[in-house]
């Protein structure tokens, strides 16, 4: 049997409660951090995060600190931004600074699994899947 994967989930500890949920049913190791400055922190101690789900702002930063500090530490893992407002724009914008895709609240069991499985997968079957 393979092994779990692992993903950080970076929102603050108030907001994350949803997401776990549906994260916990998931065959994912579940790792969490409050800020910008914590996810850092995990990224260098878990070189096994293969996804970051980051809120779109953080008590310190914004989903764009936590992109730059995957890019900086964690080049092989992709990023998630949550959101609760989101329009076309955003989703522009999420997608030209290299994070994998935007998720938005209310978060859907079934939205969480395909994005998380899909952000998970072999590259060369996402790289397939954006060409189609």
């Amino acid at each position: 049997m393979a092994e779990p994967c692992t993903a950080l989930l970076v929102m603050p500890q108030e907001k994350r409660s949803q997401l776990l949920v549906h994260l916990d049913c998931l065959d994912t190791n579940v790792l969490t951090a409050s800020d910008c400055s914590e996810a850092a922190e995990m990224l260098r101690r878990r070189p096994d995060v293969r996804v970051v789900l980051t809120d779109l702002t953080l008590p310190d930063g914004s989903w764009c600190d936590v992109l730059n500090h995957v890019s900086e530490l964690r080049k092989s893992a992709e990023v998630v931004v949550c959101t609760r407002l989101a329009d076309e724009r955003l989703w522009t914008q999420v997608l030209e600074a290299g994070a994998f895709d935007l998720l938005v609240e209310p978060f859907q069991a079934h939205e969480v699994a395909r994005i998380v499985r899909a952000a998970m997968g072999p590259r060369s079957l996402r790289r397939l899947a954006a060409a189609s």
